[in-house]
């Protein structure tokens, strides 16, 4: 009985032969498993401990890839047992190799990517600058994309489809394209200017949009920039338009300007007014954030107070040593200002009625 349904045919091919076949792809497929299992168990912490980081390059390349190349193999070895005609056969093949040249490509790519993290990535962060940093990830994209391309090129063409043929029409839909891609391409051209001629990198806090934005520059990508400004929000902003921007580094600014107009109630005398500029001139002085360069003077007649100008610098240009230089100074003030009994002025309105 049991000899009778393995000798029976299904698909020209005996039961026996179609076990043989899966059980072939089946242990290839467990083979993979424990290579992966192995690659991503053992090997990578053995890999982790050794100085050089080309034998890490090896075990990235050796996980996903390999372990698909064995399975392909696991359907070759196993189509072995199976007698098809040949128009079957060539199909299959045909669709293995497919395959098989996906996964050389997937292993090309996933090297571009270990080669680049691994090998590149850690030579550019010795360097000073931050140019190098910047392009490393434009760089690998691209590569990727060329390499991809060449890929799929040569997949197209195993496969019987005439690649310059196809390319020729994408020519023609290309000039539809790029004028549909103006803004796209004046984008990444505005970020390859901003690239090379680096009016900011990374970490710099600048000031854009005629002053309604000011924030960090987190990343630099082909087409936009991401700054996350003072309430924490991400600001995403077109390379396009900051090529073309009035931008102020705040981060190259040595020094950071502040200043105020004091006011003071009229019934002061000049005697208060000299006593609430060396007050104003002493907690400059003895803030320790701020620079020497400073100027409190008198300013002029305001329409309810007698106005006096503060300027000064802080000794750094970020917003936290700007904030903190203001708070210092100005708790400074009101507690000598209320000590003297000096008296801002508040904003009133006189209102004369004629009976």
């Amino acid at each position: 009985m049991l000899l009778e349904f393995l000798t029976s045919t299904y698909f020209d091919n005996s039961v026996l032969m179609w076990g043989y076949a899966l059980g072939t792809v089946l242990l290839f497929i467990v083979f993979s498993r424990i290579v992966l299992f192995v690659a991503k168990k053992y090997l990578k912490k053995l890999t982790s401990k050794t100085k050089s980081d080309f034998d890490d390059l090896l075990v990235d390349l050796v996980e996903e890839p390999l372990a698909f190349f064995i399975i392909l193999a696991g359907f070759f070895v196993g189509y072995q047992f199976l007698s098809f005609p040949q128009s079957v056969s060539d199909i299959f093949y045909n669709i293995l190799r497919v395959l098989v040249m996906l996964d050389i490509i997937w292993f090309v790519l996933k090297f571009t990517d270990s080669f680049f993290e691994r090998i590149i990535k850690p030579i550019t962060s010795k360097t000073k600058t931050k140019l190098e940093d910047q392009l490393i990830p434009w760089i690998k994209k691209t590569v990727k994309i060329i390499l991809g391309f060449i890929g799929i090129v040569i997949v197209l063409d195993n496969m019987g489809i005439d690649v310059f043929a196809l390319l020729a029409g994408l020519g023609i839909g290309g000039i539809a394209f790029a004028f549909a891609a103006q803004k796209t391409i004046a984008d990444a051209f505005g970020g390859v200017s901003i690239l090379f001629s680096r009016p900011f990198v990374i970490g710099d806090t600048i000031r854009f949009a005629n002053g309604a934005h000011t924030g960090k520059v987190e990343e630099i990508y082909l087409r936009h920039t991401k700054v996350r400004n003072l309430d924490k929000q991400l600001v995403i902003v077109p390379n396009s338009i900051l090529a073309g921007e009035i931008i102020t580094n705040i981060t190259k600014t040595e020094k950071r300007k502040v200043m105020w107009t004091i006011g003071i109630t009229y019934d002061s005398s000049v005697e208060k007014i000299n006593l609430a500029k060396k007050i104003i001139s002493n907690a400059i002085k003895n803030c320790e954030l701020c620079d020497s360069d400073y100027t409190v003077a008198f300013q002029d007649f305001g329409q309810t107070s007698l106005n006096i100008l503060v300027i000064f610098y802080t000794k750094q240009a970020t917003f936290k040593a700007m904030a903190a230089a203001r708070d210092i100074i100005g708790l400074e003030i009101k507690k000598e200002f209320d000590k003297n009994k000096i008296k801002f002025a508040l904003t009133t309105q006189r209102i004369q009625l004629k009976q």
